[in-house]
């Protein structure tokens, strides 16, 4: 835009609906240059024969200026086509927009014929109605087409063009049936321009001549219906650069021109869920300034665009004015910068940070603890023109971090935080809540039938009235709780027969007796992918006094060695229809069948860890226990973790001295 030069963004409205304006109707918009002061003379400086050939925006050295639009056809009568003509002035000012409504009127005079029902019941053979543009009525002029003249068979709304000398319209009515015919003529004097017309009829027997006409013009109204807008409501135009490109923003301040037929209500700028209002108060790296209530120059600088994180993104100016018209455009700018967090893995420990930068030189990205010292990361090409990569190796759960972009230590653009999510947690792992079922079993929760963890009580319970695993007051270090869980191992008589039994704590459900046998449905619903089980144990390890069975994977397994106390955890996709279980807890085990035993490498494994006790501990130990996965891409649906003073139990092998506490379990992620 030069200093001689200004713009102009042309409305054009028309009292009708839209539906009224076929666009193949005949178009014209003239531009005129006022040649002199007094507006006498003018000359044509634009022309345009169709709507959508109307630039958005006109550029026009500084003058005055008339618009001039004509749409349609000059006909004089017809029941279709209609005419508008509207102009108006305005002036360019250099450097601004001027935005400027041509209001199309009218240019026919519309004249309604209704027809009451009455008079299509009496007059059964004809009517109709010659209305005609001329000071008084002649049928044969009419009939003849000598006049404009419209012939209403029915009620509607016909157009007229009063011709040059003609200041009235008039009318002749007939209307016959098998036994008479009926004729009335009138005129409306002094047609005024652009106001409405009707002729009502009505058949009444009563009334003279038995017919009542009624000629109405109505002076409230001048038929103006929808405005239809067919260029932009309020504008936004940008100053020196395409608003409709990518802005690569690199420094420096943009400038936008906003404008509107009638006054700006609203003026703001939307950027994510943010929203700033340019008519009130004030936002470092927004200037505002109005020429009028309709014209403002709104200008953004380096603090603005630092509102924004690397990469692409999105602003958009909103604006409404007095008189309902709304306006909405869009800038999308590419910023140096960090990009959102996307991609971490608290399996690994990893998060892969992105930034939008021009240049790698001297570039790192940092992250930090919320509040703590940055570590700063050497960035790599990522393939994308201006996009680098990092990645970090400690990233943990449960933790509020800051990340941004740096340039020779200087922060570049926003710093965006993230907290990474703790981690699904084991319920009811401190072991505090305890409570009896129906069947006598003690049960490691608050409710006996709402349980997470269960336990073998419910056989000893209902076989030999023996509870294996109890609560205890003997707590871990520190511990904030009162109780542990405690389970000991016992040689049992059933039906007169001597059995040894070991406690046992699991994730699961017990799942009843085949005889003397228990079946334990182990696992529980898990997503989750924790890296370790944490917790404390104390452990007392007995001499095996009692062997039932010896394990296949022990043959050497015989009365005076060593027990062995097991903490085992592991996450997979068993399903119920292959383990034999419940949606819930699949996986059976059944003590009188080996082949069902869980096994911590079988196929549907992805995660396990073991801790086997081969001798006691000195009194309560902190343990960590790792998960090892054998595959980093398969999510689990379960969890099961088991604890037991005799590993071997299942066999009925173990040791009637020992016993083991558990507290406070956590998985690590």
């Amino acid at each position: 835009m030069s200093a001689e030069e200004g713009v102009v963004s042309l409305n054009v409205s028309f009292a009708s609906t839209r539906a009224d304006i076929d666009p193949n109707t005949p178009f014209e918009l003239k531009i005129y240059r006022y040649a002199d002061a007094e507006k006498s003379e003018k000359q044509l400086v634009r022309k345009y024969t169709a709507l959508a050939e109307i630039p958005e925006y006109i550029w026009l050295v500084k003058d005055n200026y008339v618009a001039q639009v004509k749409v349609g056809e000059k006909e004089l009568a017809s029941f279709d086509t209609k005419y508008y003509s509207g102009a108006t002035d305005f002036e360019i000012v250099p450097g601004q927009i001027a935005t400027v409504n041509v209001d199309c009127a009218l240019f026919n005079t519309p004249v309604k014929v209704i027809y009451d029902a009455t008079v299509a019941a009496h007059f059964t053979k004809e009517f109709y109605t010659y209305v005609c543009a001329a000071d008084s009525f002649d049928l044969t002029a009419a009939k003849q087409g000598d006049v404009p003249t419209l012939k209403y068979t029915e009620s509607k709304v016909g157009y007229f063009i009063l011709p040059d000398g003609c200041s009235n319209i008039s009318w002749y009515f007939c209307g016959s049936d098998s036994a008479e015919q009926i004729t009335s003529q009138g005129v409306i004097e002094n047609i005024e321009a652009n106001k409405y017309y009707s002729l009502s009829f009505k058949y009444s027997k009563d009334a003279p001549g038995s017919l009542v006409v009624e000629a109405v013009v109505d002076y409230s109204v001048d038929h103006r219906e929808d405005k239809v807008p067919f260029s932009p409501d309020p504008t936004v135009k940008s100053v020196g650069f395409d608003i409709e490109s990518p802005v690569y923003y690199n420094g420096g301040n943009y400038e936008f021109n906003i404008a509107a037929l009638d006054n700006i209500t609203t003026l703001a700028i939307t950027y994510g869920e943010q929203t700033i209002n340019l008519l009130e108060g004030t936002t470092e790296g927004v200037a505002v300034t109005s020429s009028s209530a309709k014209n403002y120059n709104v200008v953004l600088s380096e603090q603005f665009f630092a509102l924004f994180a690397g990469g692409q993104q999105t602003f958009a100016f909103r604006i409404k004015d007095a008189s309902g018209g709304v306006g909405y455009q869009e800038c999308t700018c590419f910023i140096e910068g960090i990009l959102p967090l996307e991609s971490y893995d608290l399996w690994f420990s990893t998060a892969n940070f992105s930034a939008y930068c021009y240049s790698s030189e001297g570039i790192t990205i940092g992250y930090r603890v919320a509040g703590g010292e940055w570590a700063q990361l050497p960035v790599t090409a990522s393939g994308v023109e201006n996009l680098y990569n990092a990645t970090a190796t400690d990233f943990a759960a449960a933790t509020t971090y800051e990340y941004a972009l740096f340039e020779n230590g200087v922060q570049l653009g926003l710093a965006l935080s993230i907290t990474t999510p703790a981690g699904t947690q084991i319920p009811a792992a401190g072991f505090e809540e305890w409570s009896t079922a129906s069947d006598k079993a003690v049960c490691p929760a608050a409710d006996p039938y709402a349980l997470y963890w269960d336990t073998g009580n419910h056989a000893t319970a209902s076989l030999v009235g023996s509870q294996l695993t109890v609560s205890s007051t003997d707590v871990r270090p520190g511990s904030t709780g009162v109780n542990s869980a405690y389970m000991k191992s016992i040689k049992a008589a059933v039906m007169g027969i001597g059995k040894f039994a070991a406690g046992n704590l699991f994730v699961g459900e017990f799942g009843g007796l085949v005889g003397t046998n228990g079946l334990v449905n182990f696992g529980r619903p898990c997503t989750a992918r924790p890296v370790a089980l944490h917790g404390w144990v104390k452990y007392n390890c007995g001499v095996i006094d009692e062997v039932g069975k010896v394990p296949s994977a022990r043959p050497d397994l015989k009365k005076g060695d060593n027990d062995e106390g097991q903490i085992a955890i592991a996450v997979g996709n068993w399903t119920a229809a292959e383990y034999g279980g419940s949606e819930e807890c699949p996986v059976v085990v059944n003590t009188q069948n080996e082949s069902t035993f869980f096994n911590p490498k079988g196929k549907d494994v992805i995660g396990s860890g073991e801790l086997i006790f081969a001798e006691s501990t000195d009194g309560w130990i902190e343990f960590t226990l790792p998960i090892d996965y054998r595959s980093t891409n398969e999510i689990p649906t379960h969890i099961i973790i088991i604890c037991t003073g005799s590993h071997f139990g299942d066999y009925f092998t173990g040791s009637t001295q020992s016993l083991m506490l558990v507290d406070d379990f956590e998985l690590i992620y």
